[in-house]
Protein backbone atom coordinates (compact mmCIF):
# COMPACT_ATOMS: atom_id res chain seq x y z
CA UNK A 1 0.00 0.00 0.00
CA UNK A 2 3.10 2.90 1.18
CA UNK A 3 4.75 1.55 -2.34
CA UNK A 4 1.34 2.44 -4.55
CA UNK A 5 0.80 5.79 -2.58
CA UNK A 6 4.65 6.65 -3.42
CA UNK A 7 4.20 6.00 -6.86
CA UNK A 8 0.74 8.22 -6.73
CA UNK A 9 2.86 11.01 -5.23
CA UNK A 10 5.42 10.86 -7.73
CA UNK A 11 3.14 10.43 -10.95
CA UNK A 12 0.81 13.81 -9.43
CA UNK A 13 4.30 15.64 -9.32
CA UNK A 14 5.47 14.43 -12.57
CA UNK A 15 1.72 15.48 -13.89
CA UNK A 16 2.30 18.96 -12.25
CA UNK A 17 6.05 19.29 -13.39
CA UNK A 18 4.47 18.93 -16.99
CA UNK A 19 1.94 20.97 -16.65
CA UNK A 20 4.27 23.53 -15.57
CA UNK A 21 6.50 23.74 -18.54
CA UNK A 22 3.60 23.93 -20.50
CA UNK A 23 2.88 27.19 -19.96
CA UNK A 24 3.60 29.36 -22.88
CA UNK A 25 2.75 32.84 -24.18
CA UNK A 26 0.18 33.03 -27.09
CA UNK A 27 -1.27 36.28 -28.82
CA UNK A 28 -4.67 36.66 -30.40
CA UNK A 29 -5.81 40.04 -32.14
CA UNK A 30 -8.59 39.32 -34.40
CA UNK A 31 -10.54 42.45 -36.24
CA UNK A 32 -13.52 42.17 -34.57
CA UNK A 33 -12.47 41.43 -30.57
CA UNK A 34 -10.32 42.16 -28.11
CA UNK A 35 -6.62 41.83 -28.45
CA UNK A 36 -5.09 39.22 -25.70
CA UNK A 37 -1.54 37.99 -24.54
CA UNK A 38 -1.89 35.84 -22.17
CA UNK A 39 0.58 33.29 -20.41
CA UNK A 40 -0.98 29.91 -19.46
CA UNK A 41 -1.72 26.52 -20.63
CA UNK A 42 -2.45 26.25 -23.88
CA UNK A 43 -6.30 24.61 -24.33
CA UNK A 44 -6.80 25.29 -20.76
CA UNK A 45 -8.03 28.45 -18.35
CA UNK A 46 -4.66 27.77 -16.69
CA UNK A 47 -3.46 31.61 -17.10
CA UNK A 48 -1.85 33.22 -14.53
CA UNK A 49 -0.87 36.43 -16.20
CA UNK A 50 -3.14 37.84 -19.29
CA UNK A 51 -3.30 41.20 -20.69
CA UNK A 52 -6.21 42.79 -22.95
CA UNK A 53 -7.44 45.50 -24.87
CA UNK A 54 -10.01 46.70 -26.94
CA UNK A 55 -8.52 47.06 -30.24
CA UNK A 56 -7.06 50.85 -30.58
CA UNK A 57 -7.81 51.75 -27.51
CA UNK A 58 -4.69 52.74 -25.77
CA UNK A 59 -5.64 51.34 -22.95
CA UNK A 60 -4.15 47.68 -21.61
CA UNK A 61 -6.19 45.39 -18.74
CA UNK A 62 -3.94 43.08 -16.86
CA UNK A 63 -5.52 40.02 -14.80
CA UNK A 64 -3.01 37.63 -12.72
CA UNK A 65 -3.72 35.00 -10.12
CA UNK A 66 -1.56 35.50 -7.41
CA UNK A 67 -1.74 32.19 -4.52
CA UNK A 68 -2.31 34.45 -1.67
CA UNK A 69 -5.81 33.59 -0.05
CA UNK A 70 -7.31 37.04 1.12
CA UNK A 71 -8.89 35.82 4.12
CA UNK A 72 -12.21 36.38 2.92
CA UNK A 73 -15.54 34.45 3.27
CA UNK A 74 -18.83 33.81 1.50
CA UNK A 75 -21.70 35.91 2.60
CA UNK A 76 -24.66 34.54 0.21
CA UNK A 77 -23.40 35.39 -3.28
CA UNK A 78 -20.63 37.88 -2.34
CA UNK A 79 -17.45 37.66 -0.69
CA UNK A 80 -16.12 39.38 2.12
CA UNK A 81 -13.25 40.20 3.77
CA UNK A 82 -12.73 39.97 7.39
CA UNK A 83 -14.31 43.52 7.93
CA UNK A 84 -17.36 42.50 6.02
CA UNK A 85 -16.31 44.86 3.08
CA UNK A 86 -17.61 43.40 -0.36
CA UNK A 87 -14.87 42.17 -3.07
CA UNK A 88 -12.97 44.04 -5.25
CA UNK A 89 -10.95 45.07 -2.33
CA UNK A 90 -8.50 47.32 -3.49
CA UNK A 91 -4.68 46.69 -4.21
CA UNK A 92 -1.33 48.11 -5.58
CA UNK A 93 0.38 45.98 -8.49
CA UNK A 94 3.89 46.48 -9.87
CA UNK A 95 4.31 45.84 -12.98
CA UNK A 96 8.47 46.09 -14.43
CA UNK A 97 10.29 45.39 -16.87
CA UNK A 98 13.60 45.62 -18.34
CA UNK A 99 14.07 49.91 -17.86
CA UNK A 100 10.59 50.23 -16.84
CA UNK A 101 7.88 49.93 -14.21
CA UNK A 102 4.80 51.40 -12.96
CA UNK A 103 2.94 50.84 -9.73
CA UNK A 104 -1.01 50.94 -9.74
CA UNK A 105 -4.42 50.89 -8.10
CA UNK A 106 -5.98 47.34 -8.92
CA UNK A 107 -8.39 45.31 -7.24
CA UNK A 108 -8.69 42.08 -6.18
CA UNK A 109 -10.94 39.24 -6.22
CA UNK A 110 -10.77 35.59 -4.48
CA UNK A 111 -10.91 33.07 -8.01
CA UNK A 112 -12.16 30.35 -7.07
CA UNK A 113 -10.82 27.13 -9.78
CA UNK A 114 -7.15 28.51 -8.00
CA UNK A 115 -8.13 28.90 -4.08
CA UNK A 116 -6.21 32.00 -4.44
CA UNK A 117 -6.61 35.60 -5.73
CA UNK A 118 -7.90 37.74 -9.01
CA UNK A 119 -5.94 40.82 -9.39
CA UNK A 120 -6.46 43.28 -11.92
CA UNK A 121 -6.28 46.85 -13.45
CA UNK A 122 -5.32 48.21 -16.65
CA UNK A 123 -2.26 51.03 -17.97
CA UNK A 124 -1.48 53.40 -20.70
CA UNK A 125 0.04 51.82 -23.72
CA UNK A 126 2.19 55.25 -23.50
CA UNK A 127 3.54 54.55 -19.62
CA UNK A 128 7.34 53.61 -19.54
CA UNK A 129 6.56 50.20 -18.86
CA UNK A 130 5.19 49.53 -22.46
CA UNK A 131 7.81 50.28 -24.23
CA UNK A 132 10.02 48.52 -22.23
CA UNK A 133 7.79 45.53 -22.56
CA UNK A 134 7.74 46.12 -25.85
CA UNK A 135 11.51 46.36 -26.69
CA UNK A 136 12.51 43.21 -24.00
CA UNK A 137 9.16 40.91 -23.69
CA UNK A 138 10.21 40.64 -19.62
CA UNK A 139 7.59 41.30 -17.19
CA UNK A 140 7.15 41.38 -13.64
CA UNK A 141 4.65 41.64 -11.22
CA UNK A 142 3.67 41.95 -8.05
CA UNK A 143 0.46 41.86 -6.20
CA UNK A 144 -0.50 40.64 -2.64
CA UNK A 145 3.24 39.88 -1.51
CA UNK A 146 4.08 37.70 -4.54
CA UNK A 147 5.92 37.92 -7.79
CA UNK A 148 4.79 36.44 -11.01
CA UNK A 149 7.66 36.13 -13.33
CA UNK A 150 6.88 34.38 -16.90
CA UNK A 151 9.87 33.54 -19.05
CA UNK A 152 10.22 36.72 -21.76
CA UNK A 153 7.21 36.33 -24.23
CA UNK A 154 8.89 36.43 -28.24
CA UNK A 155 8.96 40.20 -28.47
CA UNK A 156 7.20 39.78 -32.12
CA UNK A 157 4.43 38.89 -29.82
CA UNK A 158 4.31 41.54 -27.83
CA UNK A 159 4.55 44.05 -30.63
CA UNK A 160 1.82 42.34 -32.12
CA UNK A 161 -0.51 42.68 -29.56
CA UNK A 162 0.57 46.19 -28.19
CA UNK A 163 0.24 47.39 -31.86
CA UNK A 164 -3.49 46.18 -31.84
CA UNK A 165 -4.17 48.04 -28.36
CA UNK A 166 -2.62 51.48 -29.80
Amino acid sequence: MKSVAVALALLLSATAANAQEAQVWAVETPKNADAWLRFGTPETDDHPLAFSCERKSGQVRVAAVVDRKMGVRKDGNAWVDRAGVRAPWPLSISLASEGGSVTLRSAAEPHDPSGGTMVFTEFSTRAPFTEAFRKSGLVRLTAAGQTIEPPPAKKSMVRKFLGACK
